[in-house]
């Protein structure tokens, strides 16, 4: 369960603000809500989602604890750059912004204080990119899927500390 996995592992409760980049149909986002009593910001670049998460917080009686706002991960609007979060969480979605890595996590940064979680789900390679052209033909990203190393270089250059990295290639490419 992904969201009692990032409420106790995150340590996310009802004083927490969260900020879920690239929520898409809000179910993380709402049932984080739901079951914490916490504030949220939900974005997403698709209007049609953010619809559908207004919707489903409508439903799940949490519409009162936070907002969705289309927003792109790489220029996200000013309500969202503004604020402060004390949780960050972006599932699947920095995928999307792997040709403008550096972008985004300026961006990410800018919503953080020093005490700000970030936690990132994403797809990246730790294989040759012989073994990833289906999948990236399949996801159809006009850009090539970056690698791990790649990846933990802009981390390190946005000024994040890494405090865990789970190389999950084993699971996805055999």
């Amino acid at each position: 369960d992904m969201i009692e996995y990032l409420i106790s592992n995150q340590g996310i409760g009802p004083d927490s603000r969260i900020l879920d980049f690239g929520c898409g149909k809000g179910m993380y986002t709402v049932g984080i809500a739901k079951r914490t009593g916490c504030q949220f910001v939900g974005t997403d670049i698709n209007p049609k989602y953010i619809e559908e998460c207004e919707e489903l917080a409508k439903t799940h009686g949490v519409s009162h604890q936070g907002e969705f706002l289309i927003s792109h991960m790489t220029g996200p609007a000013a309500e969202i750059k503004n604020q402060t979060y004390t949780h960050i969480i972006v599932l699947g979605a920095m995928y999307y912004a792997h040709d403008n890595l550096k972008k985004f996590l300026d961006n990410l940064v800018s919503c953080c204080d020093k005490d700000t979680k970030i936690f990132i789900w994403d797809f990246v390679r730790n294989v040759e990119w012989e073994q990833c052209k289906e999948a990236n033909r399949h996801l159809k990203r006009p850009y090539p899927i970056l690698t791990k190393d790649n990846v933990l270089d802009h981390f390190k250059k946005a000024d994040l500390d890494l405090v865990g990295f789970e190389d999950a290639t084993k699971f996805i490419i055999r």
